[in-house]
């Protein structure tokens, strides 16, 4: 399949971050983490800062572990894109493919 045209990719965030600050769409996200307690989440938020609307969170299942999420028709955030680690133990590693 061929990639689509105009794609970003995010490198490795480990910390919040905005990504885009007008309309898009997420194509994908993957997700590692060690040391996290359970009952905590990442989230990426509809906006342009941490008190942007959350429209994807994903909690924590285990407190080690990976996970890749992809929408291949891209997941549209209206007003931006900001990545909120969330966590507040353990380390969090995150790359996400948007346009």
């Amino acid at each position: 399949m061929a990639r689509i045209q105009g794609l970003q990719e995010s490198g490795l965030l480990t910390e919040n971050q905005l990504l885009k600050s007008v309309r898009g769409e997420v194509h994908s996200i993957s997700i590692g983490w060690t040391g996290i307690t359970l009952g905590e989440y990442c989230l990426l938020r509809d906006g342009t800062d941490g008190a942007a609307n959350p429209l994807v969170v994903f909690p924590f299942p285990t407190a080690n572990g990976f996970l890749h999420k992809e929408w291949p028709q891209g997941k549209v955030f209206e007003t931006g894109l900001y990545y909120d680690e969330g966590a507040t133990s353990g380390n969090v590693w995150v790359e996400v493919t948007f346009k």
